[in-house]
């Protein structure tokens, strides 16, 4: 059995302790409750699970706080959420339980990586079999394709009755000889990444000489993981806890399939790439203008006019627009555009534009512009926010039903978080978003995006066009450098960041951004228009 490491209340020193130098410890088990810093546990984490496994158990997920945001991001984002991007951006694997956690343990002690996911299935028992494969498959894994060879010698000893498809049913009636050959025999298939043997007591068939039958076999043939599911008496585990095991052993086939997901998920770590933080030409100084003035008015909100602007300087693509302070106004920089538009209110006192009817889409002439302009002042007057009004801005409306958000969101502790996901009006009931710690590296920004459920609709599902999935990184990894720019940014989103139909672009359609007050006037009160702050 491989040695394991198990650290308890672990810190980052404690990690530092036990370096990948120490070739006789094989993994490391964490239990912690806190991470007090973020980004020295990230690199070291990261470069020591490339290596070996690293599991972790991390109590404490409330979410306290999160309740107190005021961005979409801020909303759903909390302190577990950080928790659990950071180690998924370190390679570490997370458990939620110590039942879980010593499971995998058992399995990396005893199981080497794969080499990818293919699972085949040995079975005396159809039900069981089919209850591992429902397993395997939701776990994203793939069932083995067993070649014509390996079927072929699988029929020259089972009986008539048995299946030598994938799940592999010798039938009830299998004695320790056909366990015995049909392992060694689907050992040897090329096709097969990673094994599980199910048995059920049938025929006086005894657990015990069973599982020293297959871990014969194991020791024979140590470069592929197996593990057993002994559906048997519970004195069956206590006899196997005396023992020396070389393969781990469990009582259902979903646990045996969530330990072979582990090592998958440690393989696919493992092969990742290591993923570079690119920096962009941006307009910073403009940026840092734009955050300044709403400063000098004492505003931590910015306006959407203010927040569009500030994107636009970091070079995400936003819809051509202008800014109007009455009716005229609004109409010229319309007629520039060209119709359709959407006029959106932007307010020093109002956030949440679409509560008090400031948002006005597919406005189709001259004639509705005006209309719809003075209807939005009309309603203001009524509610009395006319005071807060900053003016109006006037967009390109851009086709196209596929509503992405993206933002970032302040955790006490770990720092600036990134947002993913299906954005739109639904965003917080549907909560189909993903997070990661900033800064992003472009194989984060690409896991991102990949992660959500609503990717399959990036990819262009129903003939829509596809998403320039390029791009949309990109849009990530710029925000990801203004937020490290800019620090004191507390929250920021872009809902809708809107695909469109026509090119596949993401378009930032609307955007909020809200600074720490007080920061943002100490850091950029140093700005000279001539520093590094500044360029």
């Amino acid at each position: 059995m491989k040695k394991s490491l198990f650290l308890l209340g672990v810190a980052v020193a404690a990690l530092t302790s036990c370096t990948n130098n120490e070739e006789d410890v094989e993994q490391i088990l964490l239990y912690m409750e806190s991470i007090q810093n973020p980004a020295n546990f990230r690199k070291l984490a990261s470069r020591i699970s490339k290596k070996k496994p690293i599991l972790a158990l991390k109590a404490g997920r409330s979410a306290a706080g999160a309740s107190a945001a005021s961005s979409h991001t801020g909303s759903l984002a909390g302190a577990d959420k950080a928790a659990n991007a950071l180690l998924s951006q370190s390679g570490v694997i997370r458990e939620y339980s110590l039942q879980n956690l010593f499971a995998t343990a058992k399995v990396f002690a005893n199981c080497p990586i794969p080499k990818g996911d293919r699972v085949a299935i040995i079975t005396n028992s159809g039900g069981p079999g089919i209850m591992a494969t429902d397993a395997v498959c939701e776990y994203g894994m793939q069932m083995a394709q067993i070649t014509d060879a390996t079927k072929e010698k699988l029929r020259s000893f089972l009986p008539s009755a048995a299946s030598v498809k994938n799940p592999i049913d010798m039938i009830a009636s299998a004695p320790i000889e056909h366990y015995k050959e049909t392992l060694k025999t689907v050992i040897a298939d090329e096709n097969v990444d990673m094994i599980i043997t199910i048995y059920l007591p049938f025929l006086g068939l005894k657990d015990i000489d069973v599982a020293k039958a297959l871990m014969e076999i194991k020791a024979e043939h140590p470069e592929k993981p197996v593990i057993g599911v002994f559906m048997t008496k519970s004195e069956f585990f206590s006899t196997l806890s005396d023992m020396d095991v070389n393969m781990p052993f469990f009582m259902y086939a979903e646990e045996a399939a969530d330990g072979l997901n582990r090592l998958n998920q440690q393989r696919l770590w493992m092969e990742r790439p290591e993923g570079q933080i690119k920096t962009f030409d941006v307009d910073k100084a403009r940026a840092a203008e734009i955050i300044k003035g709403s400063l000098a008015e004492g505003r931590a909100q910015l306006t959407t006019r203010e927040s569009i602007d500030v994107l636009d300087a970091y070079g995400i693509r936003v819809c051509k627009s202008g800014f109007a302070t009455n009716e005229e106004e609004a109409i010229s920089i319309g007629n520039s555009i060209g119709y359709p538009v959407v006029m959106k209110m932007t307010s020093k006192t109002t956030s949440h534009k679409t509560d008090v009817g400031g948002v006005r889409v597919n406005i189709q002439s001259e004639e509705q512009l005006r209309a719809e302009y003075k209807d939005l002042i009309s309603k203001l007057q009524e509610r009395g926010l006319l005071d807060g009004l900053e003016g109006v801005i006037i967009q390109e409306m851009v086709k196209g039903n596929r509503e992405m958000v993206c933002g970032i969101a302040t955790d006490p502790q770990y720092g600036p978080m990134m947002m993913f996901g299906l954005g739109g009006v639904f965003i917080e009931v549907m909560k189909d978003v993903t997070f990661r710690i900033a800064p992003l590296t472009d194989i984060d920004a690409k896991e991102m995006i990949k992660s959500v459920k609503a990717y399959k609709l990036l990819e262009g599902a129903r003939g829509t066009t596809p998403a320039q999935m390029e791009q949309i990184e990109e849009t990530l990894l710029r925000l990801s450098q203004l937020v490290n720019d800019f620090k004191f940014i507390d929250e920021l989103d872009i809902n809708p960041l809107l695909i469109s139909e026509k090119t596949g672009e993401g378009i930032a359609v609307d955007g909020r951004i809200k600074v720490r007050l007080e920061e943002a006037k100490e850091t950029l009160a140093e700005c000279c228009g001539m520093c590094s702050c500044c360029h």
